[in-house]
């Protein structure tokens, strides 16, 4: 009985604390506050500054980050599930893996429109254009971004960018 009441109040904490820093999210962007996330599995972090994105693995005990450049006013807001987390901003999407313990970044054309989709496993993106429909996943086990042309089943040559976990 012990056991299951200190894993609800860890739970009901940790819910808490994803809600309070994502109404902070709301306001911090006009004062440029720092960002700070909790899942389970991770902590996200914007710095102040906002040169970059942070993210904390439980699993692997590191750190890992990677360079933005954003305009001050744009918006960032990382979306975090249990395991992942992943962030749009303009054309670039940044994703984290709590059991990888590091960042990669996907860089679309400017002429395709995208949407994100994540969960506890995967990020995924759906980028189009009026001739292409492609298809990008990130994986919890990935070490790169990967994708596919939905149109033909082509294999997609991905520039992905990861980060060393020591940077």
């Amino acid at each position: 009985m012990f056991a299951f009441i200190k894993i609800l109040l860890t739970t009901t904490l940790l819910t808490m604390m994803v809600c309070n820093a994502q109404a902070q999210e709301r306001s911090d962007t006009a004062t440029q506050k720092p960002i700070l996330i909790f899942s389970q599995e991770m902590i996200v972090l914007v710095p102040q500054s906002r040169e970059k994105l942070m993210a904390y693995s439980i699993e692997k005990n590191i750190w890992d980050q990677i360079e933005i450049s954003v305009d001050q006013k744009q918006p960032i807001q990382p979306t975090v599930a249990q395991g992942m987390t992943a962030c749009q901003l303009g054309q670039t999407i940044y994703a984290f893996s709590a059991k990888g313990g590091f960042w990669a970044s996907l860089n679309l054309p400017a002429d395709f429109k995208a949407r994100f989709s994540i969960n506890d496993q995967i990020v995924t993106v759906f980028a189009k254009t009026e001739t292409e429909d492609r298809l990008y996943v990130f994986g919890a086990n990935a070490a790169s971004w990967s994708g596919v042309d939905l149109k033909t089943g082509k294999l997609l040559d991905v520039n992905a960018q990861k980060q060393d976990p020591a940077n």
